[in-house]
């Protein structure tokens, strides 16, 4: 008895379950790109640790100008408002994805703009924004990938 196997294809289920599942794939990368943003987000809320003594000022002129300006306005000692930490937000960008940002005038300066750049005063004390965002991406191809071989174990 000959060994053999038959396999037989139905085309239209096979074309079916390809067009649900690329109708699925757009859904899906908006939901894992979604979930990365929030992770982006909540890693950037977690506050840094206190200033240590003394202050690793960017400059003489700046730190001249802190206590000229009574610590630019906010008094000295500085406290903490929140305000940096809560300006956190991700915002949808219609049907091409999301955005994370804080417009606060102390972003670029506590958590890095988006080349890297920091304040040393606050250089390894906060979440960096860069970096934050480069490790979140990095597991983002695998991420869609793991949720389309579920869509594909649901059958759409």
């Amino acid at each position: 008895m000959p060994s053999d196997l038959t396999v037989k294809v139905h085309g239209q289920l096979v074309r079916h379950g390809l067009q649900n599942l690329g109708d699925e794939i757009p859904k899906i990368s908006r939901l894992v790109i979604y979930r990365r943003a929030q992770a982006i987000q909540q890693a950037m809320k977690k506050p840094g640790p206190k200033p240590t003594y003394p202050i690793n000022w960017d400059s003489e002129r700046q730190r001249k100008a802190f206590f000229a300006t009574k610590g630019f306005g906010k008094g000295i000692p500085y406290k903490r408002t929140g305000d940096y930490v809560s300006q956190w937000k991700v915002d949808r960008l219609g049907d091409i994805g999301y955005r994370v940002s804080n417009f606060s005038m102390q972003a670029p300066h506590v958590g890095g703009d988006i080349f890297g750049k920091t304040s040393k005063i606050h250089k390894g004390r906060w979440p960096h924004f860069r970096k934050t965002i480069d490790i979140e991406l990095k597991t983002l191809p695998e991420e869609i990938r793991n949720e389309i071989v579920v869509a594909i174990r649901r059958g759409k």
